[in-house]
């Protein structure tokens, strides 16, 4: 059975963030690119790579979150069966 989890505030405003970047990075890319006529222009270029290093970072940083909470609710199940385990080892004893 798949445990279906809530997403964390973290988690929302990293999306929020995320997609704010996409638009108005694109919007800033785009207008250097007008306004350099059309070329290609080390301004241009340079904004384009970062604008997508960024881009890459916050989806890096997304994966990370999402481990980091599938490992924390791992152990917690862990824990619980630990816990569960000692409880039976002193009833019977």
């Amino acid at each position: 059975m798949v445990e279906i989890r809530k997403t964390s505030s973290f988690e929302k405003m990293l999306l929020i963030v995320g997609l704010l970047v996409l638009i108005i990075g694109y919007m800033l890319i785009s207008k250097t690119y007008t306004v350099e006529g059309g070329q290609l222009s080390w301004d241009f270029l340079q904004a384009t790579f970062l604008w997508l290093l960024i881009v890459i970072f916050i989806i890096v940083l997304a994966i990370g979150e999402d481990i980091k909470e599938g490992i924390l609710i791992e152990q917690l199940n862990e824990l619980k069966s630990i816990k569960k385990s000692l409880l039976k080892g002193k009833k019977k004893g």
